[in-house]
């Protein structure tokens, strides 16, 4: 693996963490005792040398003058030391003797000097691919190899349901960003202002011809369910360039089309105008949106949280009647799309008993009405990570709450890996 990183090849995803984290002993038992046995000795010459000078320069009155070395020789043995440690900056051996033993008569030391010499072994051929595998991750260039039929994920900042996806597991794709995810190291930096070149090398880090679908979020985390006209992260003509963009890229290398999933709204819009001076004058390609989108390419299909979630509170309902309930400022957003985006769904009540569903502007309001206890027909609608765990300790029961991002996760997981999943 160390090989293939040092080369520039990608590496197998399942193989990336464990290979980062994997650390080198220092220095085995045997090395350990010497070394120990070393530091004995070293400290009765430094003793002798430094505490007791007196018996130091004795000594070398008494040794033979041979080991007085050269100053060429002293200079040789301090550019030794220079390189593990600290020149001695003496000529007499005596002085040398700790540096002598720490180094050449512990095991670790020698290692360490030839190490620093030779550059050129299978423990620094590790370092240094780890190294250059950690810059890689780091700069959003890692080249890694999935298994086959993964999902190539282009989302936003902190797409909550691709984040959730990948920590279930790894390898179901890289995150193609802006900017690097926490939650994972296999990821690609990708800015849509980057164009084709941008999208081009961002794709070829990755075997992107085994993948089995792209996967696009421009959606809002907390605006998954009934979104305004402008709460998205990416408009949809934006959405439309990138889909697009992988049609083209996919016709050059010559790529039957893959499955495009698109996570976003449908009623979302982007409108276009041309006008005269008399005023507006209808043109082709006024509208787009992920409806308009999804009708013109092969092979996409939309990923709406709206729909997802209308269609569970439809299963819930069982024909009752629905009826919506939030603050005053709530209603005054989401009550009139709410009944909208229920009739395109096609539901009729077929009994008098009601339903209500509860959703409004942030969770808060809605924690608040699930707390009071004063509806007992009352299906919360919520988004919020911290609020569905506050009230999953004491209030919520099965199949008395929608948690949307979780019912995103799991059609998108059937979309991607199939209905067994």
């Amino acid at each position: 693996m160390a090989n293939k990183i040092r080369a520039g090849d990608r590496v197998d995803v399942d193989l990336v963490e464990p290979f980062l984290s994997h650390k080198f002993p220092e220095a085995s038992s045997f090395s350990q005792f010497m070394l120990r046995v070393a530091g004995w000795l070293t400290l009765f010459f430094a003793s002798v040398l430094v505490i007791f000078p007196e018996v130091g320069e004795y000594l070398i009155g008494v040794l033979p003058s041979f080991l007085l070395l050269s100053e060429r020789a002293a200079k040789a043995l301090d550019y030794v030391w220079g390189l593990v440690g600290k020149p001695v900056g003496k000529q007499h051996l005596m002085y040398h003797m700790p540096n002598i033993i720490i180094y050449a008569f512990g095991v670790a030391g020698v290692r360490q000097l030839w190490r620093r010499i030779n550059r050129d072994n299978w423990r620094d051929h590790v370092e240094d691919a780890q190294e250059k595998l950690t810059k890689a991750i780091a700069a959003g260039t890692g080249r890694f190899a999935f298994p086959d039929g993964f999902s190539l994920m282009f989302t936003g900042e902190g797409d909550q349901v691709a984040k959730n996806l990948i920590m279930d597991d790894h390898t179901i794709g890289p995150t193609l960003s802006s900017k690097r995810p926490l939650h994972t190291n296999l990821w690609g930096k990708f800015d849509n202002a980057e164009g084709d070149e941008g999208f081009i090398r961002v794709l070829d880090q990755f075997n992107s011809e085994d993948a089995g679908e792209y996967v696009l979020f421009p959606v809002v985390d907390e605006h998954l369910f009934l979104p305004g006209l402008e709460e998205f992260d990416i408009p949809p003509h934006r959405v439309e360039i990138a889909v697009r963009r992988i049609r083209e890229y996919e016709k050059q290398k010559g790529w039957a089309p893959k499955k495009t999933v698109i996570v976003g709204d449908k009623e979302q819009q982007s409108k276009f105008i041309t006008t005269s001076k008399e005023g507006e004058v209808p043109s082709p390609n006024d509208e787009v949106s992920l409806r308009t989108i999804a009708a013109e390419y092969e092979n996409v299909t939309i990923a709406d949280p709206t729909d997802i979630t209308l269609s569970r509170i439809i299963e819930i309902a069982e024909g009752r009647q629905i009826l919506f309930r939030a603050s005053d400022h709530g209603t005054k957003k989401y009550s009139n799309e709410f009944y909208h985006r229920l009739s395109l769904l096609g539901y009729e009540p077929t009994s008098d008993d009601k339903l209500v569903i509860g959703y409004d502007i942030t969770d808060l309001e809605t924690e608040h009405q699930v707390v009071s206890q004063k509806h007992t027909a009352y299906l919360p609608v919520i988004l919020s990570r911290d609020v569905f765990d506050l009230l999953s300790k004491h209030y919520l029961r099965d199949n008395t709450y929608i948690f949307v991002p979780a019912l995103v996760k799991q059609e998108l997981k059937r979309l991607v890996t199939g209905p067994d999943s």
